[in-house]
């Protein structure tokens, strides 16, 4: 049975169902396939959104599965809260894009073999890495069938709007929009002859509140396709939910806008791979400072083409056959005579003129090898395209119902200050909206790097070298991603500490509450290298509080150590550490941490299969290390579902009395046992929280997959290698064999040096793993080598282990 990905606690904050519907879930645009709900060993995965395909490639098979993309929040009744408390949040409007892996796979270093050719393709192509609506993009068998993606705007019928409002059922009111789409105007000509591609869509209202810079959003109920071409978005809202949005659709400060969440495949070319035999270029420690060591000619001339390299050597021996077969004029010139070629110098001529020489013919330059052929990789797009709605009631009084004008009231917005852990830990701000006290927002709990979607999990970060004109201008480029985490225990014990901060009215007599995410208008701060010393700066960046946002650094080639050593880290550092500074306008700024770090990053770490048991409600549980590096356990909070409510579990056969550590690709297996009955009738799912989970970074594997793959992954070092004439003798030592004819030293990675009496010194360049230069800022690197001594009397000694060593000067003796 294959793995799935591990369903935990933190996911079920960010909306994904703990234990799935047996039937599909519909949702406008996309289907959402829920696993079949049986006894047997099932895959615990979360759902996985299906594109539609486009039109001339509905029969491909996809390469790559689609990513989730979650379409606004589904509003939840208060019945179902009571009955499903595992969902302690409600995040309205969110939307989960496609990781950066996904959206830039161009971006990463590529594997051998990665991509597949136009013809496989089962997705449009892109003529770019970076896809959007001013592209057209190809069917990849018919390049003649090109595809637009379709931008929207509100649709006007006589010179009105169709934006209506009107009650609708069980006491809400119902907002709908109707949008036509079109090409961009870039691309209007062109789409003329082109299809548009299809595409998965969700909506979202969003506004800022009165007097706050909290942005309020109200997710689309349903998206319905309008026969007359477009679409219509639906929401349902209530009367508080209405009003607030029809105020928002009155002024131009609230900034309201319909979002359109366009979802869709495509496949982008990848960038062209090095030939096998192209030099790599190496990092190396010289004079105590990181350099990069460029290709050198020679080597340059052997990576070249067959045919470039003969015209190459053809310009050294005879500049003169720089071209080709043509000569110049001084080479056709006769030997005597008059010259053939006017206004040259003439010679007296001979009686007997000698025969001209002919010129050695050049062979012709062998062909170029044929270009190898574009690679593509699927791309999985996650674009918004804003639609601004202001409607001023003078001029579009139709859109107002009776009795729902009116300016603004002021916000009226409490903050609750709770710690987590209680009395002792940080201490978390819950943003209640007065107006509506059902309603209470949090932050996440920190910023922290991403890893990939794909196993294995590792970094989504890269470092790209720019090599720049001279040694000095060498640049390192970072990218990474950064994502959002919000602890589940947390808000499970905000939810009960929060509980008597709402009244309890005719309308909700219960005290039910939603839990929201706060989106609020921020900026990032972090501390960065800055002509040698660290500065806390401003960074330009769109801060997503879904998806989180992506750090682009450029710095000094020579700070590269200090950088991966930062990130390598367990202990706290000032370097790329930093927060996003929340400005809500109700209270004094908050400050959310934002952590790079290899040990503790946010994302997939394992994959598990679990099977429950349909009599006890116990599963047994296999957790498979799905990362690059070592992990280590110290807790693992469970609980147990059958859809209807948490039952916290108990764990058996796994020992965490002491920190478990699991290696790549190794496994766990043990039973999670419920502590109270059960109720559901679905199979029993267990839910772990994995935020006590640590890493023990794996340099060289991260580097791996993170490091520009024209840079070589070894790197050598130079070493000089000496002994002395009173160790040849070998009489002090009292060793067997007599004098010492050669002292043979071997390094690792093949390389040796031979000493003797005429040899009593020799200098090497060793090879050192590049991990030891970038962790080790006190050392060149380490090598390992071992000696064997040959005596003049014909003996040997016997092999000896490696020895490991860092100093510039080995001196080596007989012993």
């Amino acid at each position: 049975m294959p793995l799935g990905r591990l369903l935990n606690i933190n996911q079920l904050v960010a909306g994904i169902r703990p234990a799935p519907a047996a039937a599909a879930i519909k949702v406008p645009g996309m289907v959402i396939a829920a696993p079949p709900a049986v006894a047997a060993p099932a895959v615990v995965a979360a759902p996985i959104a299906v594109a539609a395909p486009g039109p001339a490639i509905a029969d491909l098979a996809a390469i790559k599965a689609s990513p989730v993309l979650m379409p606004g929040a589904v509003r939840m009744n208060p019945a179902i809260l009571r009955a499903q408390p595992a969902i302690v949040a409600q995040l309205e409007g969110r939307t989960l894009r496609p990781r950066l892996n996904d959206l830039r796979p161009d971006l990463f270093p590529i594997k051998t073999g990665a991509g597949f050719g136009r013809a496989e393709s089962p997705h449009p192509i892109s003529p770019n890495q970076t896809p959007d609506d001013l592209c057209l993009f190809e069917d990849p068998r018919n390049p003649q069938q090109r595809y637009w993606l379709p931008r929207y705007r509100l649709r006007n019928a006589n010179g009105q709007y169709e934006v209506k409002t009107a009650p609708g059922q069980d006491g809400l009111w119902a907002v709908s929009l109707a949008l036509e789409t079109f090409p961009a105007p870039e691309i209007a000509d062109a789409a003329r002859s082109a299809q548009m591609l299809s595409v998965n869509r969700s909506a979202v209202i969003a506004y800022r509140v009165p007097g706050t810079a909290i942005e309020q959003r109200l997710p689309a109920g349903e998206i319905v396709e309008d026969p007359r071409g477009g679409c219509v978005v639906m929401l349902h809202l209530s009367l508080a939910e209405r009003d607030g949005l029809l105020r928002a659709f009155m002024s131009a400060d609230s900034q309201c806008k319909l979002i359109v969440s366009r979802g869709y495949t495509v496949a982008v070319p990848l960038p062209a791979t090095a030939s096998p035999d192209a030099p790599k270029r190496q990092l190396m420690m010289i004079k105590g400072q990181m350099q990069l060591a460029r290709a050198p000619m020679a080597e340059m001339a052997m990576a070249a083409p067959r045919g470039e390299a003969l015209v190459a050597r053809a310009a050294i021996a005879k500049p003169g056959l720089a071209s080709g077969l043509r000569m110049a004029p001084a080479a056709l010139r006769p030997t005597g005579g008059e010259s053939i070629i006017e206004g040259d110098e003439v010679w007296r001529r001979k009686p007997f003129p000698r025969p001209r020489p002919m010129p050695f013919p050049q062979p012709l330059p062998e062909p170029p090898p044929p270009a190898p052929e574009q690679r593509y990789d699927v791309s999985n797009q996650l674009q918004d395209w804003a639609v601004a709605l202001f409607f001023e009631p003078q001029l579009h009084p139709y859109i107002y119902p009776a009795g729902s004008g009116g300016s603004a009231s002021p916000a009226r917005w409490v903050v609750h200050s709770l710690r987590y852990p209680t009395g002792t830990g940080r201490s978390h701000p819950y943003f209640q909206d007065l107006s509506d006290p059902s309603r209470i927002y949090h932050l996440p709990d920190a910023f922290k790097l991403a890893r990939r979607s794909e196993a294995p999990h590792a970094p989504s970060l890269v470092f790209q070298v720019d090599q720049g004109e001279n040694a000095e201008q060498v640049m390192v480029d970072l990218t990474c991603e950064v994502r959002p985490v919000t602890d589940g225990e947390r808000l499970l014990a905000a939810r009960r500490e929060l509980a008597d901060k709402v009244p309890a009215s005719a309308d909700n007599p219960h005290r039910e509450f939603e839990l929201r995410l706060l989106r609020a208008s921020s900026t990032l701060q972090m501390a960065l290298l800055r002509n040698g010393a660290v500065r806390s700066e401003t960074v330009p960046a769109t801060i997503d509080w879904d998806n989180g946002f992506t750090v682009n650094e450029r710095f000094e080639f020579k700070d590269f150590q200090d950088v991966f050593g930062v990130l390598m880290a367990t202990t706290n550092s000032n370097l790329l550490q930093g927060s996003v500074v929340v400005a809500s306008g109700v209270n004094e700024n908050v400050m959310v941490p934002v952590k790079l770090n290899f040990a503790d990053m946010e994302g997939e770490l394992f994959q598990s299969i679990e099977t429950p048991d349909p009599q006890t409600g116990a599963v047994a549980v296999k957790l498979l290390n799905a990362t690059e590096s070592k992990l280590r356990i110290t807790q693992l909070p469970t609980w147990i579902t059958r859809g209807e409510g948490l039952v916290t579990g108990r764990i058996e056969g796994l020992d965490l009395s002491q920190p478990v550590e699991v290696a790549p690709d190794q496994s766990l297996s043990f039973t999670v046992q419920p502590t109270a009955p059960l109720s559901g009738t679905l199979p029993a799912d267990a839910i772990f929280n994995t935020a006590s989970v640590r890493s023990i970074p794996d340099g060289e594997a991260i580097l791996k997959y993170t490091l520009d793959d024209s840079i070589d992954q070894e790197t050598v070092r130079p070493v000089t290698v000496m002994t002395a004439p009173e160790v040849l003798l070998n009489n002090a030592t009292g060793q067997a064999g007599g004098e010492i004819l050669n002292i043979v030293v071997e390094f690792r990675g093949n390389r040796r040096v031979v000493l003797g009496a005429a040899n009593l010194s020799q200098d090497i360049d060793v090879p050192v793993p590049l991990m030891d230069i970038l962790l080790r800022k006190d050392s060149e690197g380490f090598y390992e080598y071992r000696q064997t001594v040959i005596y003049k009397s014909g003996q040997k000694s016997p092999p000896q282990q490696w020895h490991r060593d860092d100093s510039g000067v080995l001196f080596v003796t007989a012993v």
